[in-house]
């Protein structure tokens, strides 16, 4: 049940009239020929004041196939707005299938939740479950929920579909399942074929977060050899000129947020919302996530202190200013992952992440160790050439075992929390 597939004929009221029952079935034909307007006429002002919720999400998922994307997410926001607590679980589904077709699948995580508390037993709200947590990159939970989607409708080729969708997105970078899933894939193919889903649908696109990430490394690589070979004034050159380039970021995504109805600050707080309800509710990814809030620290001193320490190493010196000055902004930067971990988690989660565990106390107190060590030789006369060749290779070395040390926590904290689900 991905976001451009629903159930036809649940969009009817059950006390609407019977044109109004198989209005689902012909508006999704006018929109698959682009008859966008005929469509609009069936899905009336008075069909959406009968048939309330549906009526709005049926509208919506006209204006969401016209990219009508305002107008779309406000008749979604309309919809929600009218579903009361005994609300049936179509309405929730339908509702995740057009947010998950206007690209914002935080928010149709929230629908997906409601559906599923508002059905408990149903196959559909598993489908968008794992449907959602695939477009997330959360592939375990993709899973999951796709498994207990066939489990409680093993005839139903969209539960079979779920699975072998959320399956390929864990393929790795060869384009291949894992072994321990390939049974399991190959399976979940062979029956939604034999139950008549459309070939195209049973493998995940790819997405482009590998592609991104190299990308990101590749130009952190850059930037870092650049500064590495030039002077203090190039570093802060590259400094002036990465503050621009989050800033015009930063510019584009809140315009992205304006044209598509929801502003970029909405936007952050539902997302927030959404994420500290998950983490509330499951302990095993609340572990996850106070793991990684610290993953970023060793990179700290690697694009601070690391810099005047290498030049110490081959007998260009900085001057004590700037030393101090890169120093001082990997305080800031620390500082900033801290606040942005609290803001983004809340002020429990932080000192949790940071301040109880000894996985955060040692990455916070080693890195800060650094960022002192580099300015203390730095102020100190007569250091020894060894000196900042040791403290270089701390910095790389740390750089490596904070990094081994988050990846292995993390990745056996996932893989318990997979077997528990």
């Amino acid at each position: 049940m991905d976001s451009g597939q629903g159930d036809d004929g649940a969009f009817g009221a059950a006390d609407a009239p019977d044109d109004d029952a198989s209005s689902g079935e012909r508006v999704h034909s006018l929109v698959a020929q682009s008859r966008f307007a005929e469509a609009h006429a069936l899905v009336s002002d008075a069909f959406v004041e009968r048939n309330g919720s549906a009526g709005y999400l049926l509208r919506a998922w006209i204006l969401a196939q016209e990219k009508r994307r305002p107008q779309a997410r406000e008749a979604v926001d309309w919809a929600l707005a009218l579903a009361g607590p005994a609300e049936a679980a179509d309405v929730f589904v339908l509702a995740g299938v057009v947010l998950l077709s206007l690209d914002e699948p935080h928010a149709a995580l929230t629908v997906a939740l409601r559906a599923t508390g508002a059905d408990p037993d149903g196959w559909e709200p598993s489908v968008l479950l794992s449907d959602v947590y695939r477009r997330l990159g959360r592939v375990p939970d993709a899973v999951a929920a796709a498994r207990r989607a066939v489990a409680l409708a093993p005839q139903e080729a969209e539960a079979q579909v779920a699975l072998a969708r959320s399956l390929t997105s864990g393929r790795g970078l060869l384009g291949r399942v894992p072994g321990r899933h390939r049974a399991e894939h190959q399976g979940a193919v062979e029956r939604a074929l034999m139950l008549g889903a459309d070939p195209s649908q049973l493998s995940a696109p790819r997405g482009g977060a590998l592609a991104g990430t190299v990308a990101v490394v590749l130009l952190l690589g850059v930037q870092l050899f650049r500064i590495a070979t030039g002077d203090v004034w190039q570093v802060i050159a590259t400094a002036a000129g990465g503050a621009a380039m989050v800033a015009l970021a930063v510019i584009l995504i809140s315009v992205s947020g304006r044209h598509s109805g929801t502003p970029l600050p909405a936007r952050l707080l539902g997302i927030r919302a959404t994420v500290r309800t998950e983490l509330a509710a499951d302990p095993w990814l609340r572990r996850i996530r106070e793991i990684n809030a610290a993953a970023v620290l060793p990179l700290v001193p690697l694009v601070t202190t690391v810099l005047p320490c290498d030049k110490e190493r081959q007998r260009a010196p900085w001057p004590l200013w700037a030393v101090s000055a890169v120093a001082a902004a990997g305080v800031a930067a620390v500082l900033v992952v801290i606040l942005a971990v609290r803001w983004w988690y809340g002020g429990l989660f932080a000192e949790r992440a940071f301040l109880r565990t000894w996985n955060g106390l040692l990455q916070l107190g080693v890195v800060l160790a650094l960022l002192a060590a580099t300015v203390a030789l730095a102020a100190a006369s007569r250091v020894p050439h060894a000196a900042w060749q040791t403290l270089t290779l701390a910095h790389l070395a740390w750089l490596l075992a904070g990094t081994a040390l988050t990846v292995t926590m993390s990745a056996r904290a996932h893989r318990e929390r997979a077997s528990a689900l």
